[in-house]
């Protein structure tokens, strides 16, 4: 039975795998456009802008992040990481897209004909006037004040910048009740950078007060009435960008088209203390902001969906997996470790796993004259093979029901290996520079579907001349398949089927006195 299974059970993940692959390569091309909602009227989107020359600008640098804002208007026209680099390994990811036509972050005015951009006064740091175009967070970290009029009507925006982290306090004094609205900046969240595997979801996102994470999908504007979302931003496969609203009275916006996607936060009259992060998707610093946020990780994907078992799984062995990092400073040998923790703890189901194949195996010969004598009549055929494994209390699905045990487990693993930022450019050894890349020479596959060859051949083999050729040809497909997957991803693999190669031929050969199949 557990023969007649594996390759039902190879060729439904392969093709979920196929399918994966398929969306991760073609996603980035269009977005589906909801009925009705395909156009956005510009007016909601665009904001009127000063003469803003990119040249005059004022750069903060701290740590971890790296902010530039323009002296002309005072809006935020670049959100950097320097700690994260983008493919060429020397620009540094921003989070903030500057785009002709759209307003960086910072404050507008609202009134009957959309928003209108404030007249910037002065710039103020640390409560003296900004002089300097370039400078560095002291250890206790800096505010940086922006001084507007509209009309004759004061406002003031202050950042407080901090010295480490990605977490940037605002503050918003409007003592003239202005129709003020708070905006981070077009996409702040999202990169340049192509997402080359998955399905992950890439834009608008939000958390409820409930602490449910959504994902805004469709083409549209929609409006949140204060009290209903604990956050809000924008995200991409690694990195996250978002504002902490969680009780405040802030009417919130969500604009989203078919390229790009627009928040505002209606503030209140008078004033209002908020934050804005934006960073990587490590778990540690999302659990901290908020746990709903942990969910932007797609820890849970199986198959069409998200599933909590694999997402309770994922989370778990993810801890794991980030302190065996902590004490070997290489991922790839923590995978190699994780792997071998992941085996031995299977190991008893894989043993019975492998005594029934070799009870099944023992019983080929009698199978095989009940086949001949009932030839003609597949319903008696049925009762006597049933018969026969209640004689010998064998369970015919003791093979295959260990492997299904296991599957959550391993589809947990895919998913921390493909997903998380902390693989993201990790080196292993050698020519692998990034484990969240494929092997650019794709020995890592190659050397996985040989291991896949040897595994198939010291299986037992079946009768069944078709599951025979099935299994010789199962190999090559998953090598076909893996030529372009992560190589973190393709690690985990070959050194759990080496595991097992090593698993089967010890029991096969010492346990149960047989030789490896041919």
């Amino acid at each position: 039975m557990f023969k007649r299974m594996l390759p039902l059970i190879a060729i439904v993940l392969g093709f979920n795998f196929l399918l994966y692959y398929y969306f991760s390569t073609h996603k980035q091309e269009s977005r589906p456009v909801a009925p009705g909602n395909g156009i956005i009227s510009s007016k909601l989107i665009s904001v009127p802008m000063v003469n803003d020359p990119e040249d005059d600008l004022v750069v903060i640098s701290s740590r971890d992040l790296k902010l530039s804002f323009s002296r002309k208007s005072g809006t935020t026209t670049s959100w950097s990481l320097p700690r994260y680099l983008e493919a060429d390994r020397k620009t540094p990811v921003n989070l903030l897209r500057s785009k002709p036509g759209y307003v960086g972050g910072g404050l507008v005015v609202r009134d009957k004909n959309g928003l209108l951009p404030l007249t910037l006064e002065s710039i103020f740091l640390n409560g003296t006037p900004l002089t300097a175009q370039s400078l560095s967070v002291p250890p206790g970290g800096l505010v940086l004040s922006m001084h507007y009029l509209y009309n004759g009507h004061p406002a003031i925006l202050d950042y407080n910048i901090p010295a480490t982290g990605y977490r940037v306090s605002v503050h918003v004094s409007n003592p003239d009740k202005l129709p003020l609205v708070f905006l981070p900046g077009l996409d702040f969240g999202m990169t340049d950078e192509v997402q080359s595997y998955g399905t992950e979801f890439q834009g608008p996102i939000y958390g409820t007060a409930a602490g449910k994470m959504n994902e805004f999908k469709k083409d549209q504007a929609e409006s949140f009435a204060p009290g209903l979302l604990s956050w809000v931003g924008n995200e991409t496969k690694y990195f996250i960008g978002f504002l902490s609203v969680s009780g405040l009275p802030v009417n919130t916006e969500i604009i989203k088209d078919k390229t790009s996607s627009f928040i505002r936060l209606g503030l209140p009259p008078g004033d209002v203390s908020f934050s804005m992060t934006g960073g990587p998707k490590r778990y540690s610093l999302l659990k901290n902001a908020d746990p709903g946020l942990v969910d932007t990780v797609d820890f849970g994907w199986f198959l069409f969906g998200r599933i909590y078992l694999v997402s309770f799984l994922a989370k778990f062995l993810f801890l794991i997996l980030s302190n065996l990092y902590a004490h070997m400073a290489n991922y790839g040998f923590a995978i190699i470790i994780l792997t071998l923790f992941i085996k031995l703890l299977f190991s008893p189901l894989t043993y019975l796993s492998y005594r029934s194949m070799f009870q099944m195996q023992q019983l080929q010969p009698e199978i095989k004259k009940l086949q001949a004598k009932f030839k003609d009549d597949r319903q008696q055929l049925n009762a006597a093979m049933m018969e026969l494994y209640k004689e010998r209390r064998i369970n015919p699905l003791g093979g295959c029901l260990p492997v299904l045990v296991q599957i959550p487990v391993f589809v947990a693993l895919y998913n921390i290996l493909n997903n998380t930022v902390e693989l993201r450019q990790a080196p292993f050894l050698f020519w692998i520079h990034d484990l969240s890349q494929k092997d650019p020479y794709y020995i890592f596959p190659i050397i996985m579907g040989i291991t896949m060859i040897i595994q198939t051949r010291l299986t037992p083999s079946t009768p069944d001349p078709m599951q025979k050729r099935i299994m010789m040809f199962m190999p090559v497909v998953m090598t076909f398949f893996f030529l372009n997957f992560p190589s973190g991803l393709v690690l985990y693999w070959i050194v759990n089927n080496m595991l097992t190669i090593g698993q089967q031929y010890f029991t096969m050969r010492y346990l149960f006195k047989t030789s490896p199949a041919r």
